[in-house]
């Protein structure tokens, strides 16, 4: 596992380098990176074999916790729903997903399931509606058993509890996931870019809230989100 992560870490990082070596990060620009950097995780993983996960639309219960997001992946989503809303419809957009984020910005996970902030992006059905698009901590997730992840964000969010059960997951795409995030965080912040993690609702809602951010980042300024 950690020959096939660090490959792919290492590759990732080239990407950053190869990409922002030559332009200037903006929303488009970072949608082109994230999509590069799936690719390359595609790749590493492509080989394997084993079972298929239980993951699916509408299956959602792992969409109550917060989901740790780069900057460069936040824009690649403004970008995603700036496309589908329009001129006219980013602003409300981007203030929902603001106002979301102050609600749960200071929570921790336990905090969070209790309070049933589940994930913005969810729509009535409860798929995700930015699925193409989602975060690599979103993507890392996988479970074979749809009934181990009910059961541990329960448990998880019980006052009494212990954290949660164990979920059975295919390892090697979470461990792969991780490895291509950090490599992405490290590399940004190499650049001197803002590599800080924040939730998902927050980093898309910046961005989607001000078209001239990502240039803005890409200059070297801090993302103002905490």
């Amino acid at each position: 596992m950690d020959d096939v992560a660090g490959c792919c870490a290492e590759q990732v990082s080239r990407l950053v380098d190869d990409l922002f070596g030559a332009i200037l990060p903006s929303e488009e620009s970072c949608a082109v990176l994230m999509d590069l950097v799936e690719g390359r995780i595609a790749k590493a993983l492509q080989a394997r074999a084993g079972p298929p996960p239980a993951c699916g639309p509408g299956c959602a219960a792992c969409c109550t916790v917060n989901v740790g997001t780069l900057a460069v992946e936040g824009a690649a989503v403004a970008a995603y729903l700036r496309r589908r809303l329009g001129p006219d419809g980013a602003p409300a957009a981007a203030r929902s997903l603001l106002e979301f984020h102050e609600r749960v910005r200071w929570l921790d996970d336990a905090e969070r399931i209790r309070a049933g902030l589940t994930c913005p992006f969810l729509d009535e059905g409860r798929a995700c509606t930015i699925h193409p698009v989602r975060p690599l901590a979103c993507r890392s997730v996988s479970s074979l058993d749809a009934a181990d992840c009910r059961r541990a964000i329960e448990e998880r969010g019980d006052e009494d509890g212990e954290g949660g059960g164990a979920v059975r997951m295919d390892l090697v795409q979470r461990e792969v996931h991780e490895a291509a995030l950090g490599a992405l965080a490290h590399a940004l912040a190499a650049r001197g870019l803002d590599g800080r993690l924040r939730d998902v609702t927050g980093m898309a809602g910046v961005f989607l809230a001000d078209p001239l951010l990502a240039q803005a980042y890409g200059g070297g300024a801090a993302v103002p989100l905490e």
